[in-house]
């Protein structure tokens, strides 16, 4: 094979490469936005319903259960990626965990590829679910995940929630963020205007509780959704990096094929001239 066959041969396969990196570029942009968009209504949910324990805890003499401090015992929920080409996401979401555990934290980890990672940097999960891809895969995995916080709740494995994620922020790195989510504490919901009894069906403190249900639900749904959303803008950026890099050698290999088909058609033309002198003289 010529040189100009192998620099074609290899612009080919950039070209197609250039293809996939386009295509995950703008996979990942789009289920960003798709992830934003959702952010401002799960944010919503989650301030009606702290709001609405503020107004049934009119109705409770005292603190319900799941308000005062439970066992000491912690479980923690970690949100990471689930796919790949993310650059750094994982590894500090990862450090922040391991610096902050303790030895009898309940583990669970939310996302396969951060699982692995995890495992590799010395973390053992007690409990691990693929993480959603998309905004509305959120509400079946954090059903799983509420799920088997409550199993552990009412074998009283644990009695404190928390959770880390990255947060986006405007400009640079995404923000972690370390959240208590159980017990929850209602005092920044009872703050503002007075607040009149609520009209209901149920007993007070079965209220309260469904309504705490819902409040842990939400704010779990919100990590997830955040997490989408970094993710995918972590990766979104790795791909606009490798589609400038990918795109500045495909630039190059052209300039090399530009200049190799200039050298052939060169060494032809020296072979007619070499040639026509050689019949001149015979």
């Amino acid at each position: 094979m010529t040189r100009l066959a192998e620099i074609e041969a290899h612009i080919g396969s950039m070209a197609e490469l250039l293809d996939v990196v386009s295509a995950m570029r703008s996979l990942a942009g789009m289920r960003r936005q798709e992830a934003h968009h959702a952010l401002a209504g799960v944010r919503r949910y989650a301030d009606v319903m702290a709001a609405a324990i503020s107004d049934a805890l009119l109705l409770a003499p005292g603190d319900p259960e799941h308000l005062a401090s439970g066992p000491a015992q912690r479980a923690l929920v970690l949100f990471l990626a689930e796919h790949g080409f993310v650059g750094g996401f994982n590894e500090r979401l990862i450090d922040v965990a391991r610096q902050n555990l303790k030895r009898r934290d309940v583990l669970l980890i939310v996302g396969s590829r951060g699982v692995a990672q995890a495992v590799e940097r010395g973390l053992k999960p007690n409990w691990t679910s693929p993480a959603p891809t998309r905004t509305p895969a959120a509400i079946d995995t954090i059903r799983r995940v509420t799920a088997e916080l409550y199993r552990r709740i009412a074998r009283g494995e644990i009695g404190r929630i928390e959770m880390i994620y990255a947060a986006a922020q405007q400009t640079g790195m995404p923000k972690i963020e370390w959240r208590p989510i159980l017990p929850v504490d209602p005092r920044p919901a009872r703050t503002g205007t007075a607040r009149q009894k609520p009209l209901h069906n149920l007993k007070p403190a079965v209220l309260v509780e469904t309504l705490i249900s819902e409040y842990v639900f939400a704010l779990l749904t919100e990590a997830a959704v955040e997490s989408i959303a970094t993710e995918n803008a972590a990766r979104f950026s790795t791909m606009e990096s490798a589609h400038d890099n990918v795109g500045k050698k495909l630039d190059e290999l052209r300039q090399s094929a530009r200049e190799a088909r200039q050298s052939e058609t060169t060494s032809e033309l020296l072979d007619l001239v070499t040639g026509a002198e050689a019949q001149t003289q015979a």
